[in-house]
Protein backbone atom coordinates (compact mmCIF):
# COMPACT_ATOMS: atom_id res chain seq x y z
CA UNK A 1 0.00 0.00 0.00
CA UNK A 2 2.74 2.21 0.87
CA UNK A 3 4.71 1.35 -2.06
CA UNK A 4 1.92 2.26 -4.46
CA UNK A 5 1.51 5.77 -2.81
CA UNK A 6 5.17 6.55 -3.61
CA UNK A 7 4.76 5.72 -7.32
CA UNK A 8 1.32 7.62 -7.42
CA UNK A 9 3.30 10.81 -5.65
CA UNK A 10 6.47 10.27 -8.16
CA UNK A 11 4.06 9.89 -11.21
CA UNK A 12 2.70 13.63 -10.18
CA UNK A 13 5.48 14.68 -9.93
CA UNK A 14 6.88 13.74 -13.08
CA UNK A 15 3.65 15.13 -14.73
CA UNK A 16 3.79 18.16 -12.91
CA UNK A 17 7.73 18.33 -14.07
CA UNK A 18 7.02 17.59 -17.75
CA UNK A 19 3.86 19.86 -17.95
CA UNK A 20 6.61 22.79 -16.72
CA UNK A 21 9.17 21.55 -19.20
CA UNK A 22 6.49 21.84 -21.77
CA UNK A 23 5.42 25.69 -20.67
CA UNK A 24 9.10 26.68 -20.74
CA UNK A 25 9.50 25.19 -24.25
CA UNK A 26 6.78 27.17 -25.12
CA UNK A 27 7.60 30.78 -23.77
CA UNK A 28 11.26 30.10 -24.68
CA UNK A 29 10.19 29.73 -28.51
CA UNK A 30 8.36 33.27 -28.91
CA UNK A 31 11.70 35.13 -28.30
CA UNK A 32 14.72 34.91 -30.27
CA UNK A 33 17.50 34.35 -28.41
CA UNK A 34 20.18 36.22 -28.23
CA UNK A 35 18.60 39.69 -30.20
CA UNK A 36 18.73 43.25 -28.74
CA UNK A 37 15.43 45.40 -28.67
CA UNK A 38 16.37 47.22 -31.63
CA UNK A 39 17.86 44.13 -33.50
CA UNK A 40 14.01 43.09 -33.14
CA UNK A 41 12.42 46.02 -34.10
CA UNK A 42 14.53 45.85 -37.06
CA UNK A 43 13.62 42.91 -37.87
CA UNK A 44 9.62 43.61 -37.88
CA UNK A 45 10.18 46.58 -39.59
CA UNK A 46 11.49 44.57 -42.31
CA UNK A 47 9.15 41.65 -41.93
CA UNK A 48 6.41 44.17 -42.51
CA UNK A 49 8.03 45.89 -45.65
CA UNK A 50 8.34 42.30 -47.36
CA UNK A 51 4.43 41.72 -46.15
CA UNK A 52 3.48 44.57 -47.45
CA UNK A 53 5.76 44.03 -50.74
CA UNK A 54 4.32 40.31 -51.39
CA UNK A 55 0.94 40.67 -50.17
CA UNK A 56 1.47 38.94 -47.26
CA UNK A 57 -0.32 39.37 -43.15
CA UNK A 58 -2.42 42.29 -43.01
CA UNK A 59 -1.72 42.76 -46.46
CA UNK A 60 -3.46 39.52 -48.23
CA UNK A 61 -6.65 41.31 -48.79
CA UNK A 62 -5.40 44.12 -50.62
CA UNK A 63 -7.16 44.66 -54.18
CA UNK A 64 -4.78 44.10 -57.26
CA UNK A 65 -5.70 47.76 -58.38
CA UNK A 66 -4.32 49.50 -55.51
CA UNK A 67 -0.92 50.30 -55.14
CA UNK A 68 0.12 49.18 -51.31
CA UNK A 69 0.41 53.09 -50.32
CA UNK A 70 -3.45 53.23 -51.58
CA UNK A 71 -4.08 50.58 -49.56
CA UNK A 72 -2.24 51.86 -46.49
CA UNK A 73 -4.48 54.90 -46.79
CA UNK A 74 -7.33 53.02 -47.12
CA UNK A 75 -6.61 50.92 -43.76
CA UNK A 76 -5.87 54.20 -41.74
CA UNK A 77 -8.49 56.24 -42.69
CA UNK A 78 -10.83 52.77 -41.47
CA UNK A 79 -8.88 52.78 -38.40
CA UNK A 80 -9.24 56.59 -37.91
CA UNK A 81 -13.46 56.32 -38.51
CA UNK A 82 -13.97 53.31 -36.30
CA UNK A 83 -12.05 55.11 -33.40
CA UNK A 84 -14.32 58.28 -34.30
CA UNK A 85 -17.49 56.59 -33.98
CA UNK A 86 -16.55 53.54 -31.66
CA UNK A 87 -16.37 50.43 -34.13
CA UNK A 88 -14.18 47.91 -34.36
CA UNK A 89 -14.72 45.80 -30.81
CA UNK A 90 -12.22 48.23 -29.54
CA UNK A 91 -12.42 52.01 -28.67
CA UNK A 92 -7.72 52.04 -28.35
CA UNK A 93 -6.10 52.91 -31.18
CA UNK A 94 -4.01 50.43 -32.90
CA UNK A 95 -0.80 50.57 -34.13
CA UNK A 96 0.01 50.83 -38.01
CA UNK A 97 2.52 48.46 -38.13
CA UNK A 98 1.88 45.23 -36.58
CA UNK A 99 4.42 42.35 -35.91
CA UNK A 100 4.65 40.03 -38.77
CA UNK A 101 5.45 36.24 -39.04
CA UNK A 102 8.46 36.10 -40.69
CA UNK A 103 8.06 32.89 -42.91
CA UNK A 104 11.64 31.14 -43.72
CA UNK A 105 12.66 28.71 -46.09
CA UNK A 106 14.66 26.32 -43.52
CA UNK A 107 13.28 23.83 -41.02
CA UNK A 108 11.31 25.61 -37.66
CA UNK A 109 13.96 23.85 -35.34
CA UNK A 110 11.96 26.25 -32.30
CA UNK A 111 8.72 25.13 -33.88
CA UNK A 112 9.81 21.39 -33.38
CA UNK A 113 11.52 21.90 -30.06
CA UNK A 114 7.77 22.98 -28.89
CA UNK A 115 6.26 20.13 -29.84
CA UNK A 116 8.81 17.59 -28.96
CA UNK A 117 8.88 18.72 -25.45
CA UNK A 118 4.90 18.78 -25.39
CA UNK A 119 5.05 15.44 -26.69
CA UNK A 120 7.39 14.25 -23.87
CA UNK A 121 5.27 15.42 -21.24
CA UNK A 122 2.47 13.73 -22.52
CA UNK A 123 3.94 10.42 -22.92
CA UNK A 124 5.45 11.17 -19.54
CA UNK A 125 2.44 11.81 -17.99
CA UNK A 126 0.54 8.81 -19.61
CA UNK A 127 3.52 6.87 -18.55
CA UNK A 128 3.02 7.91 -14.88
CA UNK A 129 -0.81 7.56 -14.99
CA UNK A 130 -0.67 3.87 -16.63
CA UNK A 131 2.32 2.73 -14.34
CA UNK A 132 0.26 4.14 -11.33
CA UNK A 133 -3.03 2.55 -11.75
CA UNK A 134 -0.90 -0.73 -12.91
CA UNK A 135 0.83 -1.36 -9.64
CA UNK A 136 -1.98 0.09 -7.25
CA UNK A 137 -4.18 -3.02 -8.82
CA UNK A 138 -1.66 -5.71 -8.02
CA UNK A 139 -1.38 -4.90 -4.57
CA UNK A 140 -4.55 -6.15 -4.08
CA UNK A 141 -4.17 -9.83 -5.38
CA UNK A 142 -4.07 -12.26 -2.45
CA UNK A 143 -2.01 -15.79 -2.96
CA UNK A 144 -4.49 -18.66 -3.34
CA UNK A 145 -1.92 -21.43 -2.74
CA UNK A 146 -0.76 -21.02 0.55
Amino acid sequence: MITSTNTRRLAVAVAVFAAFLCFAAAVQAQKPAGMSKAEYRALMLRSEALNEKYSLGKWANKPLAMSPAEYRALMLRSEALNEKYGLGGSTVKTSSIAPAVVAGSGFAWGEFGVGAASMLGVVLAGAGVFFGSRHGRGSLRVNSHS
